[in-house]
């Protein structure tokens, strides 16, 4: 259009009105061109800002986590944020990884990549439903800290990809190490370390005979009058010659007998121990000392046992007297229920804002024996959507999340129940689901009591439903994002360039004309 008027504009000066027109919807085109052009500038800058300086996730950091805040993201990420606490032996990190058997060369050896979640097992300080606990222990095979694993599809589901430090061990084949919260996975559960032989390896033995009824004394009860012998043996099956003590202690014993031949050893009446002299078995050799009791005439039995142990070392040899009880037998139960709804099972329906949700938790003793009990509920995945309102009379902690109620013994055939109830927030958060814990934030309360657990779903807001659609946006990286922000600059600039030459073109005519040379 622009050309048609210039090559016309000396035949019919007329078109000079349409010039003028033209020139101002240039200028006005030039103004709108200009402001879209500053726009895009600015959204350069904050794509510059998102580009450079990634945004932290939420819920960057568990308590189940063996890193807290896991290995670094992104310009952060460096795996000396694992090897400096491993080499600390922080959160007994060494002790964990020596249980597996993993070496320090076998953990520098890993490389940075993904695995796809499948059947493997994620390991973490945390308890969740479905975990099976392992006891951690340190060199001297002492109890350290206990260690939670349980298959990661769980959580994750058997496709998601994970990022982490993967390597290879010779006693537990494939493992990993996540980036974001340093948690060890593998592919099967670890079996206990071998302790190093010793040089010399004594093994203790003890039997009784019931000589009355010629019977192991352990497997009936002895009656009135019975008499038992008692055979304590020593054997060395290691390759050095050790000296060993025979001493054996008959306090409880002699509550229900009367010892009639010490078999060659000296009886302490005032530390109630029957000792022979220490003796150096040599490698092979077995050596064997034997003694004999003859119970009561008359059978009162001042302990619930109503049995008589008797040790050599650490092995207990117990002799019934009169009656068995069976050991106390502990079984566990939980259930929640929607009491806003109706009073049904909270696990049938989605808890909405200000739902109040009462659990119940159940203890019974099948058993025949007394035992102590501690009731405990971790409940903080149930508070991430709810609010305490009613504790039953137990004790909350912040640090633990734990929600504990006083020991109590736990008589034979007895059942206690506690009760607790929470009420949904009235505001349910939009939190994104957790990182390092898939099972946080997820729209869902997952409570577990020992074996028993319920898990409620909750409604959630709709950036919650999308992020359950759509857990990430598509991955373009810094290369793509730049490269397409160019190309918006380049084709803005050359349209805002364009009009001011355009611009200038009409001034320039119009001179022209008013000069008389067109």
């Amino acid at each position: 259009m622009f050309k048609k008027i210039v090559s016309q504009l000396s035949f019919s000066p007329a078109l000079v009105g349409q010039l003028g027109f033209y020139a101002k919807r240039l200028r006005k085109e030039q103004t709108t061109r200009r402001l879209g052009l500053i726009f895009v500038a600015l959204a350069l800058v904050v794509q510059s800002l998102v580009v450079f300086q990634a945004p932290e996730p939420a819920n960057a950091a568990n308590p189940g986590d063996m890193i807290p805040g896991g290995l670094g993201l992104g310009s952060a990420r460096s795996f000396n944020n694992f090897l400096g606490p491993y080499d600390r032996n922080e959160r007994h990190l060494k002790d964990i990884y020596n249980y597996f058997g993993i070496t320090r060369e076998e953990i520098t050896a890993t490389q940075f990549g993904t695995f796809v979640t499948g059947n493997k097992i994620g390991w973490g300080f945390e308890n969740r439903s479905g975990a099976t606990a392992v006891s951690i222990t340190d060199g001297n095979y002492k109890p350290v800290t206990t260690l939670y694993g349980r298959p990661l599809n769980i959580a994750n589901g058997s496709n998601a990809k994970i990022w982490a430090y993967i390597g290879y061990s010779k006693k537990v084949g494939w493992f990993a190490i996540m980036q974001y919260c340093g948690n060890l996975i593998t592919d099967i559960y670890p079996s206990p370390p071998t302790p190093p032989p010793a040089p010399a390896n004594i093994v203790a033995s003890k039997t009784a005979l019931n000589t009355t009824q010629n019977i192991d004394a352990s497997k009936k009860a002895a009656q009135a009058n019975d008499k038992i012998t008692y055979t304590i043996t020593a054997k060395n099956t290691g390759g050095t010659a050790k000296v060993v003590d025979f001493s054996d202690n008959l306090r409880e014993v002699l509550a229900y007998s009367k010892l009639t031949n010490n078999g060659g050893g000296t009886f302490n009446t005032s530390t109630m121990a029957l000792s022979w002299p220490s003796v150096s078995i040599a490698p092979g050799q077995t050596v064997t000392h034997a003694y004999t009791v003859q119970m009561n005439s008359s059978l009162v039995s001042t302990t619930t046992t109503c049995s008589m142990k008797n040790a050599f070392t650490n092995h207990v040899v117990t002799v019934p007297v009169g009656c068995v009880t069976p050991p106390a037998k502990i079984e566990t139960n939980k259930t929640a229920l929607n009491i806003t709804q109706g009073n049904v099972d909270a696990t049938k329906v989605t808890a909405k804002e200000n739902d109040r949700i009462t659990f119940n938790i159940t203890v019974q003793n099948t058993g025949g024996t007394t035992k102590k009990f501690t009731f405990e509920d971790n409940i903080g995945d149930t508070l991430e959507y709810s609010k305490l309102v009613d504790n039953g009379g137990g004790i909350y902690s912040e640090a633990t999340r734990m929600l504990s109620w006083p020991e109590i013994d736990l008589k034979a055939g007895e059942k206690q129940v506690r009760t607790f109830t929470v009420q949904i927030l009235s505001t349910i958060p939009a939190t994104p689901q957790g990182i390092s814990d898939a099972s946080s934030y997820d729209c869902k309360i997952e409570n577990a009591f020992y074996t028993s657990s319920v898990i409620i779903p909750v409604t959630c807001p709709t950036p919650k439903v999308i992020e359950q659609v759509v857990p990430e946006l598509p991955k373009t990286g810094p290369t793509e994002n730049m490269l397409f922000a160019g190309i918006v600059l380049a084709v803005v600039s050359f349209f805002y360039f364009r009009a001011r030459q355009l611009g200038t073109e009409v001034r320039l005519i119009r001179r022209d004309v008013n000069g008389g040379t067109i």
